[in-house]
């Protein structure tokens, strides 16, 4: 598929760009992907249990403001971090990654300081908002406890950018997917029966303790990186340095790319908690504390869509630059089948045991299932797009993307607004069922109109009819011993052999195979 030369020695799979690559993925960021996945997972367990549906509510509000605020505050550098300091190293300026930091961080530092200062000063306007116009001393506390990590988050995400500037994820899988999220359930359980200050404090607090690991790693590799540049001078492999860029075209180079690209990510993560934001200020908080538990169930589907993702993102940037839209398509509609076999069977085990899997949570989430139910839908639609929106990007039409996800934003504001007051948690979670079919459906259209790309090609639909029969035997589980740990457990283990079967009877086994050669070495 990819036009690259590939060494006799290479295996067939190896080739750069191809079908197989994007299988294979990276064995340390699906690892990571799964720990967090789960971690996550069970500080809702932990925070739904310990502290009902109305304290769960009020954190994962204050979670929701915080998050915004401290993704609006780095304004783009994590990705601009990325980008230059993996540039600068290509073009061997190393000698300039640590002005660079200093451009992007001091202002980050400076600004997220400001943005935690003013959560902290409005707290108290803040909780009222949120909580359907009655004061909530909780939330509010909640508010104040967080405000002060927001701009050691912030560094933390910015600096943990800059660590994948030098190609490798290993620093952010083992501090903040492995380390800070596996603390995050035990701190927080610990401080469950101390108050609001405590249990705020151990939600916050692992962001401290991931900055500085990452801030040494960040600077030995940047002394690495120093160092090797130094000895291809002095070897003569480097016969001239470039000129380095001055403070002020430096700043304005890297924020003229970081800003704008900013925007995206914050819409996205604002679609992420909005509803449960709005649903706060228009139900209260106990509705929260029910609608976030319940997505979990969901959430857990992306877990496998987010690592195929990020294997695609370089393979299909490679061909895109080489083959163009004829080398994109099939490796897009293998990427696409890829996701639709581990997320979908996800989706529908949460969608038709809902009842049962609601009980991980305690007493008074039973409402939940109507959530997983009618945002399950929209999870199934959009993950049939496949990786559309990465495809998008590595089409080079980001500004395309800024404005698709400012439309889903928009959809889903709106749709809350109006569907939360007659249908409560129902209506927020059928709102962000519209807004993902429109994040979704406007990159798909728009690349199937201009480039001919789309995911649906004969493995893909191969893919569907097999989830289809792995939501069928889950059907039929239920129908059979009803929605219960009884159902569940024959369910999973038809399903599953309806999963695996079909996997060994595809010809080319759904591109399973490249996953397993992967994992066994």
């Amino acid at each position: 598929m990819s036009s690259a030369a590939v060494s006799e020695a290479a295996p067939p799979e190896a080739t750069a760009g191809s079908g197989a690559a994007v299988a294979r993925g990276s064995a340390v960021n699906l690892a990571g992907s799964l720990v967090y996945g789960v971690t996550g997972f069970l500080l809702i367990v932990v925070v739904t249990r310990q502290l009902g549906t109305r304290g769960a509510g009020a954190l994962l509000e204050a979670i929701a403001v915080f998050s915004i605020v401290s993704r609006s505050a780095m304004a783009g550098t994590d990705v601009g971090l990325v980008r230059f300091t993996s540039r600068f190293l290509a073009r061997d300026r190393a000698g300039e990654v640590r002005r660079l930091y200093a451009v992007a961080l001091v202002p980050v530092a400076v600004l997220s300081s400001l943005a935690g200062l003013a959560v902290f000063l409005l707290a108290d306007p803040l909780g009222h908002l949120l909580t359907a116009g009655h004061s909530d001393d909780t939330l509010s506390e909640y508010l104040r406890v967080l405000a002060p990590f927001i701009p050691v988050a912030t560094l933390f995400q910015a600096v943990d950018g800059a660590t994948r500037g030098f190609g490798t994820m290993l620093p952010s899988v083992v501090v903040d997917r492995v380390g800070r999220s596996a603390a995050l359930p035990l701190l927080v359980l610990l401080a469950a029966g101390s108050g609001a200050t405590l249990v705020g404090a151990a939600w916050a607090g692992p962001w401290a303790l991931a900055l500085v690991p990452t801030a040494i790693w960040t600077a030995t590799l940047l002394r690495r990186a120093e160092r090797a540049l130094e000895a291809r001078i002095e070897r003569g492999e480097v016969v001239a340095v470039p000129e380095p860029l001055g403070r002020d075209e430096l700043a304005r180079r890297f924020w003229s790319f970081a800003l704008p690209r900013s925007f995206a990510g914050v819409f996205a993560l604002t679609i992420t908690w909005v509803d449960s934001l709005l649903l706060g200020a228009i139900e209260g908080t106990g509705a929260v504390g029910v609608y976030s538990a319940a997505i979990r169930w969901l959430i857990v589907g992306n877990v496998a869509g987010n690592a195929v993702t990020m294997a695609f993102a370089p393979q299909i940037a490679k061909v895109m630059a080489t083959e163009g839209a004829r080398g994109a398509r099939p490796l897009f509609q293998e990427a696409s089948a890829l996701l639709l076999l581990l997320a979908w069977p996800a989706y529908a085990t949460a969608i038709v045991f809902a009842p049962f899997l609601l009980t991980a949570f305690g007493d008074g989430f039973g409402d939940g299932a109507a959530v997983i139910a009618i945002t399950g839908v929209g999870f199934l639609l959009a993950s049939a797009a496949g990786p559309i929106d990465m495809l998008l990007l590595m089409a080079g039409r980001s500004r395309q993307s800024l404005i698709n996800t400012g439309i889903a934003l928009v959809v889903n504001i709106g749709a809350n607004l109006v569907l939360i007051p007659p249908y409560g948690i129902r209506g927020a979670a059928l709102a962000w069922t519209l807004s993902l079919v429109v994040a979704n459906g406007l990159p798909l259209w728009q690349m199937w109109r201009s480039l001919g790309v789309h995911p649906f090609g004969a493995r893909t639909v191969r893919t569907m009819a097999l989830a289809a029969g792995v939501a069928a035997a889950l059907v039929g589980a239920r129908a059979l011993l009803g929605p219960s740990a009884a159902g569940l457990a024959l369910g999973l283990a038809v399903g599953g052999a309806v999963l695996v079967a079909g996997i060994l009877t595809s010809p080319d086994r759904l591109g399973v195979d490249h996953v397993l050669r992967r994992t066994a070495r």
